[in-house]
């Protein structure tokens, strides 16, 4: 069971939590890896390791690269493709190696949009990145998943404990009816671009905040960057 529950909702207001919340220090490029379905969008590394380019032909995860950008444009992203055209993650090892790849790279905060089968293996990569001092971010999961069935389970590898499980809210500040809710998400951030909505896209800009936070603030530690993240707990979220 994860100990920590807690909701904020960004929306607009990033920059007043960050002003309020943050000293002011010299902000360097926060490190951020996408493991999705790679990325048709500017990046300062990528790698594929379901085939032999980075480019995205399902369009997941350049949108998550776009929204985590669109949030603080001043980072480094490295994209690690771990899924086909279908938007599913391919196998395990794809992701365990992506992780291991993004360590290799010293990154700051991993990103994922995926619903994988709980592991040994799969956790200890998970561990050994957070042993790292690497945030991982990962949507909770929606309701309806890629395969049109329903659940209300979190999603591994969002269920963890050293993984921040992020929910959805919508344009009302509502837990977004797609999304799983519940005790094991850590918080919901918005979960909506355009026509789009789902914890995909809340994660993508939770992942932005993070790194906008590591940014400003690259001494901060893992539980400090999610202590701010989780900073408004008590306030806004409406049932």
């Amino acid at each position: 069971m994860k100990t920590l529950r807690a909701t904020i909702t960004m929306g607009l207001t990033i920059g007043l939590i960050m002003a309020n919340t943050l000293l002011a220090s010299a902000s360097e490029p926060a490190k951020v890896a996408i493991l999705d379905s790679g990325s048709n969008s500017t990046y300062k590394e990528g790698i594929s390791l379901i085939d032999s380019t980075v480019k995205d032909y399902n369009g997941h995860g350049t949108l998550m690269a776009r929204i985590i950008k669109e949030v603080t444009p001043d980072i480094e992203l490295y994209v690690v493709k771990v899924m086909g055209k279908d938007g599913l993650a391919v196998n395990e090892e794809a992701v365990i190696l992506g992780i291991e790849w993004a360590i290799s790279r010293d990154v700051d905060v991993i990103n994922m949009s995926l619903r994988l089968k709980d592991s040994a293996r799969l956790h200890q990569a998970i561990k050994k990145a957070h042993d790292n001092g690497i945030v991982i971010i990962a949507a909770a999961g929606n309701t309806t998943t890629k395969i049109n069935t329903l659940t209300t389970e979190v999603a591994y590898p969002a269920k963890y404990n050293e993984v921040i499980a992020v929910g959805a809210l919508d344009r009302y500040g509502k837990v977004y009816d797609g999304s799983i809710n519940g005790e094991e998400v850590d918080i919901c951030y918005r979960g909506y671009k355009g026509k789009k909505a789902g914890t995909s896209i809340a994660s993508a800009y939770a992942t932005g905040f993070a790194a906008s936070i590591i940014s400003e603030n690259p001494d901060s530690g893992v539980q400090e960057i999610k202590d701010l993240m989780i900073l408004n707990e008590s306030s806004t979220k409406r049932r």
